[in-house]
């Protein structure tokens, strides 16, 4: 009884396991809401690592292909000199999510004290693994002093 209760049971996980991960594919239009609590997760912990200005830890969440075009020290330099409100900030919030062919754009809205900047960050989904290719400042945060 045991061992079939144990093969029901990884049999159940398995199957979990699989509908998540198909789940997160990228196909175009809204992102479903595991998507964007996939999304949203991935930005959360690279910008709890920038908060605490450990840059090697942020790097991680980065797209491969970002890491093979950008170093550490490349990717310190552009968070530290255009991107502040990422190391500093009064707080943030998740506003749209889309998702395109390989492909997820979330709208993230951080809150400074020279006002409220919106962002775009761009995920690749490559091998079922994140990882951020950009951050774009979106263009009606422009006219912010910051």
């Amino acid at each position: 009884m045991t061992k079939i209760l144990a093969l029901i049971t990884t049999v159940f996980f398995l199957s979990s396991c699989a509908s998540s991960n198909n789940e997160i594919k990228a196909e175009i239009g809204e992102c479903s809401s595991v998507q964007k609590m996939m999304v949203s997760d991935h930005i959360t912990g690279q910008n709890r690592a920038l908060e605490k200005s450990d840059f090697k830890k942020a790097y991680t969440f980065a797209a491969k292909s970002f890491q093979e075009s950008f170093t550490l020290d490349q990717f310190e330099s552009v968070i530290t000199g255009e991107y502040q409100m990422l190391l500093s900030n009064n707080g943030y919030s998740f506003t749209e999510c889309l998702a395109e062919e390989d492909y997820f754009v979330q709208s993230v809205s951080v809150e400074t004290n020279a006002g409220v900047i919106d962002l775009a960050y761009r995920l690749t989904l490559v091998d079922k693994r994140l990882g951020v290719v950009a951050v774009t400042v979106k263009p009606s945060s422009l006219d912010l002093n910051t």
